[in-house]
């Protein structure tokens, strides 16, 4: 299992960020992500529904899963009592999963950037989960979900390490500090993104929980 993993991995690196190709490796996957996702003993998910029962006391809000690929943040916030869960994803085979789990009000075919089709300031709360890496969602997509959460609504992220060193997301996060656009309340210690690999021994994330100003 963990080397089907590895070898699913290898395929979403070496597609480069190329976005149909991305589309037609998840849909592909999609069938076996939830059994080797959670095999892989990534803690990023449980950590983002902890920050998410720490700050968004509301279980009635409407919160955006942002990257819900099929549906694993969106279930641990199902059964942590949230009522109103809304996705997006741009895999239409990662989508169907989620919409057979049963817990979404609503799924959208779409991707996250700056520019989301979707009403601004529409959220009490957006997550985004395993998508702000690189070759996946990009900076400018912390934008995007600024513009789709409300005044003082919740933002929970995870972060790859390389993401933020290499691919911008640290001068768009110095950026959104500077200008008073969001307020930091949490972030996790850095963990092992896959801990049970040793091919992926060195990647590594954080999550981060803010609130829109």
């Amino acid at each position: 299992m963990l080397e089907d993993l590895e070898t699913w991995l290898e395929r979403v690196y070496q597609a480069d960020g190329e976005r149909s190709t991305l589309d037609a490796l998840y849909d592909e996957w999609a069938q076996d992500y939830d059994q080797q996702l959670w095999a892989s003993g990534n803690p990023y998910i449980a950590i983002a529904t902890g920050y998410a029962c720490r700050h968004i006391p509301d279980y009635g809000a409407r919160i955006l899963d942002a990257g819900c690929g099929t549906g694993n943040m969106g279930q641990l916030l199902h059964q942590a009592g949230y009522r109103n869960l809304e996705g997006l994803d741009p895999s239409s085979g990662m989508l169907a999963v989620a919409e057979r789990k049963g817990f979404y009000q609503q799924l959208y075919p779409l991707y996250l950037g700056a520019e989301v089709d979707l009403p601004d300031e529409s959220y009490g709360a957006v997550v985004a989960a395993g998508v702000l890496t690189h070759g996946h969602a990009p900076p400018e997509s912390l934008d995007g979900i600024l513009k789709l959460t409300r005044r003082d609504g919740i933002i929970i992220f995870s972060l790859s390490q390389i993401a933020y060193d290499d691919y911008g997301f640290r001068q768009k996060m110095d950026e959104l500090d500077a200008a008073a656009a969001w307020q930091r309340l949490d972030q996790s210690r850095l963990f092992r993104t896959y801990p049970f690999s040793d091919r992926e021994d060195g990647l590594r994330h954080w999550v981060l929980a803010c609130r829109k100003c």
